[in-house]
């Protein structure tokens, strides 16, 4: 990994990112990227603290000159706090999602959500355009635990193999127990007898074991554990992310019309999951 890039806007969610940001690509060996993004201002009069006060417009050139400021300590903090890490950071004119789109790295990071939003379980609409969108990893951040296991749905996509092989590097990097679910959301099997079901769990558990497998092999110090859940496959997740460092998820299952519409589990996780969460996307 050549760059972490964190989104950011001054907010306390956005600064927890950047620390998210920083530890990952210290782990990696990567260059942390911090890019602000400035959109263009209305006019409007403000006063400097002055004896008798003075108009001054906000223009383009002091919110970069303000942004630029801010980043700068936010790098030397950074610095102190994370020796040898190799900060940047940028100001760039425009829209947040198409400034953070053509940032160049490898992972993209995002609290998740920014000044205007709500509550810190509501993304914000950067957010949600970036991972619905990405072409590489973005990981959403939250404020809750980190120190868990890492979890990762499985479902047989193309998009759940590379999210199983960021869970399991991530879990490497980490040192975490990972935990793979497959959820069968068939509401026909509560109907079967009991013997069927253990069929169907059986062969369930056989396919997630095969998809597991050449991971497993490249990772063998991640200590792994698998679930077959009868359950919506959001739902399970969502109660296996209880105290997880992580949630890994493909950024649509088998039923996407095109990578730039998330899946109903890649949006419902995003939207209620209580850790951070991964979305990855086909590269």
């Amino acid at each position: 990994m050549s760059a972490v890039v964190v989104g950011f806007d001054g907010s306390d969610l956005a600064r927890r990112a950047v620390l998210w940001g920083a530890e990952e690509a210290t782990r990696c060996g990567a260059e942390l990227v911090v890019v602000e993004a400035v959109r263009r201002p209305m006019p409007e009069p403000v006063f400097t603290p002055m004896s008798s006060p003075v108009p001054e417009f906000v223009t383009e050139e002091t919110m970069s000159r303000a942004a630029q400021d801010h980043l700068a300590e936010l790098a030397a903090e950074l610095r102190q706090s994370f020796p040898g890490l190799t900060v940047t950071t940028h100001v760039r004119l425009g829209r947040p999602a198409d400034v953070l789109a053509e940032e160049p790295g490898d992972l993209l990071v995002l609290g998740s959500s920014g000044r205007t939003g709500i509550a810190e379980m509501f993304l914000g609409s950067t957010s949600v355009e970036l991972v619905s969108t990405a072409g590489r990893p973005v990981v959403v951040t939250r404020s809750g635990p980190l120190e868990g296991r890492v979890v990762v749905g499985v479902d047989g996509s193309d998009t759940s193999t590379d999210a199983i092989a960021f869970a399991f590097e991530f879990a490497a990097r980490h040192g975490r127990e990972l935990l793979a679910i497959h959820a069968f959301n068939d509401a026909g099997w509560a109907e079967l007898p009991e013997t069927d079901v253990d069929h169907v769990r059986a062969d369930l558990a056989k396919l997630l074991e095969e998809q597991l497998a050449p991971h497993a092999a490249r990772h063998p110090e991640v200590h792994v554990a698998q679930e077959v859940a009868f359950d919506a496959p959001a739902r399970a997740l969502l109660r296996a992310g209880e105290g997880a460092a992580l949630i890994a998820v493909g950024s649509h299952g088998r039923g996407a019309v095109t990578r730039a519409i998330l899946g109903s589990v890649s949006h419902a996780v995003l939207h209620h999951a209580p850790c951070p969460v991964a979305v990855v996307h086909r590269r």
